[in-house]
């Protein structure tokens, strides 16, 4: 295994997004790759049983949820490796395993996900951006991108609320204050900017980038997340409140 999987930094990455590497829980109550929910019948059945499990009352609630529950398990934690360790954590879904433990023991009845492989690459000097979009190719086109596609059919949810519900989990990553030096300010508007904004579609496998719709620029011409979301990711339907980005309020 190679040394930064082992590492505290990717370790401080996992606890942060209740990411895990190697096998799956023996007391786990269900199941999945996330290579099978590239199955319209086998997702299907998944996000059905979902709906029931953590009350959502619809399988189109339970549909949104599942995409940002995903994004936080494993988009973020890929993403951040990159921008703050340069490190690429390489993935491919069938070593994704989505898993759910008993709500009483686990403290969520949203599932949980464990990686059974993983590569880590490093830029070559002077080739960040290139090596950025082999990250991002592998993570959307080959991996997120199949998987929003058939979530949205599965429970008749816009392919456009999906794709937000990642950039809400997304852009955080980006974020920072005046106490980082200049160097990683940088580092970390660049790396947004070109995830968001300069990326081609075809790195997440669809002709345009699907990220550009949700953010705008701040004052000071920086690329960033939209304040408010263009579209409802539904969680009002079943929580007392709506999120803190909703266009309904």
């Amino acid at each position: 295994m190679n040394s930064f999987l082992l590492s505290d930094d990717w370790k401080k990455l996992m606890d942060d997004y209740h990411l895990t590497m190697g096998e799956v829980s023996q007391q786990s109550i269900q199941v999945l790759a996330l290579g099978e929910l590239l199955n319209e019948e086998k997702c299907r059945a998944y996000v059905e049983w979902l709906a029931e499990h953590i009350g959502s009352g619809t399988v189109r609630v339970a549909s949104s949820m599942l995409v940002k529950r995903v994004a936080n398990l494993l988009v973020t934690p890929v993403l951040s490796a990159a921008t703050y360790y340069n490190k690429g954590i390489g993935i491919r879904p069938e070593h994704c395993h989505l898993f759910h433990l008993a709500a009483s023991s686990a403290g969520s009845a949203f599932p949980y996900m464990v990686l059974s492989d993983a590569r880590v690459t490093v830029p070559d000097a002077n080739h960040r951006e290139s090596w950025q979009a082999g990250i991002i190719k592998e993570l959307f086109a080959d991996c997120l991108t199949p998987f929003i596609k058939t979530v949205a059919v599965v429970g008749s949810v816009s392919k456009a609320t999906l794709w937000e519900n990642v950039m809400v989990r997304v852009a955080p990553v980006y974020s920072y204050d005046e106490e980082q030096d200049e160097s990683r300010r940088q580092l970390l508007r660049d790396d947004f900017s070109f995830l968001a904004m300069n990326a081609p579609g075809e790195l997440f496998g669809m002709s345009k980038n699907p990220f550009a719709s949700f953010v705008n620029k701040d004052q000071g011409g920086c690329i960033v997340g939209r304040s408010r979301r263009l579209t409802c990711c539904l969680y009002y339907q079943m929580a007392p409140e709506y999120c803190l980005k909703c266009p309904k309020q």
